[in-house]
């Protein structure tokens, strides 16, 4: 299947090439060297609802608004001691298993992944590792991940807008927002998605994010599913859907209730409402940071942790519309499989 993917691909390039290459060359090198166009400028925008955005300070607000969510009703920073009391947090794992768990989630990080705000790399903790301040940097993941606490530091972010392929570039929603997170958060993100990987809380057709469920292996299922239906003499249609804005979507307090349904996500539960806690992040295009701005919905692209916590969310509805497809169509077994924000059936 990998083989199949990567001949696909250059066969896509190719009749790329053939198509543009000959009337403007230069269009191929810039897709070849820039896929991305990152190095592309931002004039003046226009939102949503059509308001032209000329000067800085009004594209930052813009963008923020329209890429970003803040809910007037969300949980504040004063409740959390009250919830912290309904939650003790984790139990029965020492220090020193914590600590484990946590230079395992070191040892699966990319050198080449982007720092956050902070400028610290996983590239440099790495190198740190066996010296003092490595040392205590992992007691002090590890510590937070007992506590079920996010220091308030961890989670400041740098967002940088780029230019969408093929978008409008002239309105805000063809620029997509790229969250660089400090490494160090994602350290303790890494080892909470590992773990409720394991609560049993995904749906037995889910794949993407997931250990030992892959690409590849959902696109197996229904190639074969088709084909025994074909070879009875059957009719095949698949129709696929993308969840829109799938998370920037997502309610914390759906994520809690259904934490609640797992001994191992009740253990998880002060950490995760902890992560959803508002966040401040700077925001940056052309290679400058025009000012902050903050969202309190939603669970924060780039995370390593955000793709398990939809998949969390999204498990009971994928459940519900499959037993709604059966409850229609009694003879029909219907299968839903989706690889985290994409579904087909």
């Amino acid at each position: 299947m990998r083989t199949l993917v990567r001949e696909k691909k250059k066969e896509c390039w190719q009749a790329f090439f053939e198509e543009n290459g000959e009337k403007d060359p230069w269009e191929i090198v810039k897709w070849a060297k820039d896929r991305w166009h990152l190095k592309a400028t931002m004039g003046d925008l226009t939102d949503t609802t059509g308001v032209p955005l000329k000067m800085d300070n009004k594209k930052k607000n813009g963008l923020i608004r329209d890429h970003f969510r803040w809910r007037n009703e969300g949980r504040k920073v004063d409740e959390e001691e009250e919830e912290r009391e309904r939650y003790p947090g984790l139990t029965g794992i020492s220090q020193e298993k914590m600590e484990e768990l946590v230079r395992k989630a070191l040892a699966g990080t990319s050198n080449k992944s982007a720092p956050g705000p902070d400028g610290i790399g996983y590239k440099l903790i790495k190198r740190v590792l066996d010296l003092k301040l490595g040392l205590e940097l992992i007691r002090e993941v590890a510590e937070n991940l007992i506590k079920g606490k996010i220091p308030k530091e961890w989670q400041h972010s740098k967002v940088v807008m780029i230019p969408k392929p093929g978008k409008d570039h002239s309105k805000t929603k063809g620029w997509r927002p790229i969250n660089l997170i400090n490494c160090i958060a994602k350290l303790g993100e890494k080892v909470v998605a590992d773990r409720l990987q394991e609560s049993g809380l995904l749906h037995r057709h889910q794949f993407g994010s997931v250990k030992g469920r892959s690409a590849t292996e959902v696109a197996l299922r229904v190639v074969k599913r088709a084909q025994r239906c074909m070879a009875a003499e059957g009719a095949v249609g698949w129709n696929f859907w993308d969840v829109k804005g799938g998370f920037q979507n997502i309610r914390e307090e759906d994520v809690i209730t259904e934490l609640e349904k797992s001994e191992e996500g009740k253990k998880w539960i002060p950490w995760v409402k902890e992560f959803f806690r508002a966040r401040e992040f700077e925001l940056e295009w052309d290679g400058k940071v025009r000012g902050k701005g903050k969202t309190n919905i939603g669970a924060l692209q780039g995370s390593p942790l955000s793709p398990v916590i939809f998949l969390i969310w999204m498990a009971p509805i994928i459940t519900k519309m499959e037993e709604s497809l059966k409850n229609r169509w009694p003879t029909f077994d219907p299968e839903l499989p989706s690889y985290v924000d994409d579904l087909h059936l």
